[in-house]
């Protein structure tokens, strides 16, 4: 969905080969070293890619490129400086669409209309500042309806292995979640990160709840598709008949 989004906005996108995990998983466990090496290896991969921007769908994985690289090579003057050449490059899919692409209102309203909720993804909001423009695209520029939530910062439980780790607060939180955004009336749930997506899809669907959980990417690359066929309809009908 983020590949269709990008390129129906006529941006150009690249793939760099061998580019794998950025490390984040280890990082978080404590896994230093195999950390650092998956974190050259994502360097390496980019550096040879030339793009002006690195985008991502996953807010935990910018947050890792853009700050948490910076703190891991602190005390290494060689790859500190690659890896802020790297994370000057890097943004979240949401900031790129609301930022750089500056859709202007209404652009993309052509597919179907949405009643959803947001929720904030805790890397999102605390790393990367995120609040205003996923609302803003989903209610501006694609002309959904957008129900707030009453606890919009209360995290969905997932916290990569915390939700292994502690299995029932996990659900606790997750459950919360979950009714917090049935009491809107929403039946659609969207976020920007992959994490927090595997866990309340996974709730919901466990527990019969009429809920879809989806990416921002998504809605977006729908509205992009609708878009085009709107704009191809138009040519169609303004062509002359031919005898």
């Amino acid at each position: 969905a983020v590949v269709r989004a990008l390129r129906g906005l006529g941006v150009r996108v690249l793939y760099p080969e061998r580019l794998h995990c950025c490390g984040l998983p280890a990082l978080n466990s404590g896994d230093v070293r195999h950390g650092k090496w998956m974190a050259r290896q994502t360097i390496r991969a980019l550096e040879r890619c030339d793009a002006e921007y690195i985008v991502s769908g996953s807010a935990s994985c910018v947050a890792t490129l853009s700050q948490d690289y910076l703190h891991l090579f602190r005390d290494d003057p060689t790859w500190l400086a690659r890896a802020e050449s790297v994370a000057r490059k890097v943004i979240d899919f949401t900031s790129f669409v609301d930022s750089v692409a500056d859709l202007p209102t209404g652009s993309l309203a052509h597919a179907k209309p949405r009643v959803v909720a947001y929720h904030d993804s805790c890397q999102g909001l605390n790393a990367l500042g995120i609040h205003e423009a996923p609302r803003r695209i989903l209610g501006e520029v694609l002309g959904h309806e957008v129900r707030n939530l009453s606890e919009s910062r209360v995290c969905c439980g997932f916290g990569g292995s915390f939700s292994f780790d502690y299995p029932r607060i996990s659900e606790r939180l997750m459950n919360r979640k979950l009714d917090d955004v049935e009491a809107t009336g929403a039946l659609e749930i969207v976020t920007d990160n992959q994490g927090c997506i595997l866990q309340l899809r996974g709730g919901s669907d466990a527990q019969g709840r009429p809920l879809q959980v989806l990416h921002l990417a998504q809605l977006v690359a729908e509205g992009v598709d609708a878009a085009r066929e709107r704009l191809e309809a138009v040519e169609r009908n303004s062509l002359p008949e031919s005898n």
